[in-house]
Parts: C-alpha cells; structure tokens; sequence
C-alpha cells in the first residue's frame, strides 16, 4: 500500500522535474540498456567507459542514482 502511494506521489511531482534531471534519468536507463544486452552468462560486465560515465553522470546529478537498476543489490 505504501509503495502505491510512493508512486502516486512520484507521478504527481514528475512534471515539475527539470528538464535536465529527466534527461540525465534517461541517459542513464539508456546505459543500463546498452550494458544488459552485454551481459555474459548472467553477469553484467562494467567497462572503464561505463564506470567514467556513470561516476560523471552522478557526480552532475546525485538524484540519478534513484533511477539505477543496473547497480541495486538482490535482496535475499
């Protein structure tokens, strides 16, 4: 119920986002997309490129890392 609410409210503040923020979450859904069609044998492979633009990318916009899938731990 609580993450219902979480997302409603996250839809609700979405379009007062900068224009910039919403850029730099979309890039980095992109990397993720380019770094999962590389994955070998289940495991995601990090080039040197993809740490340096990720690090950038966080370093320009601390909110992006919300948006990161690719860099969550499974929960067990």
């Amino acid at each position: 119920m609580i993450a219902l609410l979480c997302f409603f409210l996250a839809l609700l503040v979405s379009p007062f986002k900068p224009k910039s923020r919403l850029e730099a979450e979309n890039a980095a859904l992109r990397h993720q997309l380019i770094v999962l069609q590389r994955m070998v044998r289940g495991r995601v492979q990090l080039t040197n490129g993809d740490r340096l633009f990720l690090v950038q990318l966080y370093r320009w916009f601390p909110s992006v890392l919300k948006a990161m899938s690719l860099l969550k731990t499974p929960s067990i």
